[in-house]
């Protein structure tokens, strides 16, 4: 048996001060902006207090002006959730997790849940008179929010949509600030990006200088997907300085493509990272690394030299786009150095 390293995802409560983000799906849209005086609401003590609107330029391009201080808050997007809780914000309202959520999160999982991230329950929040809804990724469609327009005074989506990873980082930055901007929060969340930044940049200095080349695999019901660069995984290569292995893989669609056991030989990764895709939608099924073990990634060199991670799911699939995220992403490629 090969030697695996498992990376569970004991999420980060606590956040130092930082800056950057992980990979969306889909297209670009216009840039992001927030101006206006910063916005309040549901804060914690210590942020700024504001004296005027704030107006956000979403990611489907909508100007929205957050005339209020936001005291009822409907997210239905993880990646907005976590970057709110990482910034001392509470929203009252969530959507049903498909599986437990890490520990900063935990106190979510006996809120107010109103539908799934793919399906909203309008009627039960439209019954809650929200002052601002928040959607993203999954949940941030055109349709969705024109459903939200009916009755909610504010509606924005905040998804992080780039055509490539070099991107999303940046973008990811400019969400976390917006959100921020709304609550009071502006500078924290700049500070906590600026934080980030320099962390992933430490890292990809290591992983460049290994001139190791890295594999991302997703295991899902017995079968193993890999992903390419431009994928929602390139964030490995591109933000974290891994080498690609060469292998010819389609970057369009979320869930990679699928490989056979020989791929691992043909392309023989340095590191492989590992996404058991079951356990973040809370499915029971073999376990991702033991799938593997079965087969021949142990004649990798990534198995010789102990450096097969298990990713954190939540952090890498569900909310990608949060600071604390991106902390765990840090962690997690740090455990393949």
């Amino acid at each position: 048996m090969f030697y695996l390293r498992s990376r569970r995802g004991a999420a980060i409560a606590t956040i130092a001060t930082a800056a950057l983000l992980a990979t969306g799906c889909g297209s670009s849209t216009a840039e992001p902006s927030a101006s206006g005086s910063p916005g309040s609401g549901s804060t914690a003590a210590g942020s700024t207090a504001p004296s005027g609107p704030v107006t956000i330029t979403d990611a489907q391009g909508r100007t929205v002006e957050i005339k209020t201080r936001p005291k009822t808050v409907v997210a239905i997007d993880w990646s907005v959730i976590r970057t709110l809780n990482d910034l001392g914000v509470e929203v009252q309202a969530v959507p049903k997790p498909n599986s437990a959520l890490p520990a900063d999160l935990a106190k979510y999982e006996k809120a107010t849940q109103v539908g799934t991230l793919f399906e909203p329950n309008y009627e039960a929040i439209a019954a809650m008179n929200p002052d601002l809804v928040i959607v993203g990724s999954r949940s941030g469609t055109p349709e969705v929010v024109k459903e939200f327009e009916k009755f909610a005074p504010a509606v924005i989506d905040m998804s992080v949509r780039s055509e490539s990873p070099a991107d999303t980082f940046k973008l990811t930055t400019e969400r976390v600030t917006q959100l921020g901007s709304i609550f009071g929060k502006q500078q924290q969340a700049s500070d906590l990006m600026d934080k980030i930044a320099t962390d992933v940049a430490k890292v990809k200095k290591s992983a460049t200088d290994s001139g190791l080349t890295a594999m991302v695999v997703q295991v899902s019901d017995g079968t193993v997907s890999a992903y390419g660069p431009g994928s929602r995984f390139g964030t490995v290569y591109e933000d974290f300085g891994y080498k690609p292995t060469g292998a010819p893989l389609d970057d369009q669609g979320g869930h990679g493509e699928e490989i056979s056991q020989e791929f691992f030989v043909q392309y023989n990764p340095g590191v492989l990272f590992v996404l058991d895709r079951a356990k973040v939608v809370g499915q029971k099924q073999a376990p991702a690394l033991d799938v593997l073990n079965n087969g021949l990634v142990g004649t990798t060199d990534a198995a010789k030299d102990k450096k097969i991670v298990e990713i954190d799911g939540f952090s890498w699939y569900i909310a990608t786009s949060a600071p604390s995220s991106w902390q765990q992403m840090v962690k997690d490629v740090q455990g393949s150095l």
